[in-house]
């Protein structure tokens, strides 16, 4: 499945838009997710959209980002399930198993004082955005991605890699880029052999 490559699926923007696999392990397989960090205490907000002195304020959406978050993953799951099924391994692998839908607050906060709250550090773990306005080549899309295929930019010689979905579903994950770079490495030998030989 991780191996599902970018031109065999119907919307490759959309499916570059999904949320690729976090997987964790320990050794004593404990379910760490949204609801086991509620249970420790944890407060659930939404998406940090500002500051305002010591104020943080916060997205409303997060039910729905819980909500969505859970449908994707048990989209995933099913996946998973009819490809055990369909190569006959039903009887080798536990019966499927869902995990509780994410419990979050009813009315989450939209603000709070970090401040009088007491809160005097902050972990970042919120992913980023690339930037690519060190670029100066016409090869943008209106959203500002890089136009693509496969890897393959807009533009002779120029290549993008360890994007999500850029070859393969597992482009983004350590394990998928070598099978990326290897197909780019020879589409980079024909164009330069290409410029070798003009």
């Amino acid at each position: 499945m991780q191996d599902e490559r970018y031109n065999e699926i119907d919307d490759i923007n959309r499916g570059r838009e999904i949320s690729s696999l976090q997987l964790t392990g320990s050794e004593s397989r404990e379910t760490l997710d949204l609801n086991a960090l509620t249970s420790l205490g944890v407060k659930l907000v939404g998406r940090l959209v500002g500051m305002r002195e010591s104020t943080a304020l916060f997205s409303g959406s997060l039910g729905n980002q819980c909500a969505l978050s859970d449908l994707k993953m048990n989209r995933l799951l099913n996946t998973v399930d009819e490809w055990a099924t369909e190569v006959g391994m039903d009887g080798e692998v536990p019966k499927p198993h869902r995990f509780e839908p994410t419990e979050f607050p009813e009315k989450p906060p939209l603000m709070m004082d970090l401040a009088k709250e007491g809160i005097q550090s902050i972990i970042w773990a919120t992913g980023y955005r690339p930037d690519y306005s060190w670029l100066g080549l016409d090869i943008f899309d209106r959203k500002g991605r890089v136009r693509h295929d496969g890897g393959v930019v807009d533009a002779p010689g120029v290549y993008l890699m360890g994007q999500q979905f850029l070859r393969r579903r597992k482009s983004s994950l350590i394990d998928g880029a070598a099978n990326d770079a290897e197909d780019l490495s020879e589409h980079l030998a024909g164009y330069l052999n290409g410029r070798a030989g003009g």
